[in-house]
């Protein structure tokens, strides 16, 4: 396994977002590489609600299964947020659902070009 790189899967509390793990995850094993799962919150509480907390825990759940560390980060630049986080666990992938809100966008900005962008 090569651990100069890794796919980093970015999601949100959302149920869909277990699909970006599952398309992390064999992407990882497709490079060899660890998979990492970060979600960004800018709110201190993300587990406001039951269904958030529901949903949190099934994507922690899921990251495990996908033997992948999962983090969260609570910041209110959630594309700083990102693009640091994937700096320092060196990403050559990383995989974000879909760009409703310019993101990835942000993202791609503050990365180095050499470091792809899914977006599903």
């Amino acid at each position: 396994m090569n651990d100069n790189n890794c796919v980093l899967a970015c999601v949100t509390v959302q149920k869909g977002c277990a699909e970006l793990i599952r398309k992390g995850r064999a992407l990882a094993q497709e490079m060899d590489v660890p998979l990492r799962v970060l979600h960004v919150s800018q709110a201190k509480n993300i587990l406001g609600s039951p269904d958030s907390a529901a949903i949190l825990n099934e994507l922690f759940s899921l990251a495990h299964e996908a033997d992948a560390e999962m983090n969260i980060l609570y910041e209110e630049n959630v594309a700083a947020a990102i693009a640091r986080y994937a700096r320092e666990c060196g990403a050559s992938v990383l995989v974000l659902g879909p760009d409703r809100s310019g993101t990835a966008g942000r993202v791609r900005a503050l990365l180095p070009d050499e470091v792809k962008i899914v977006n599903d």
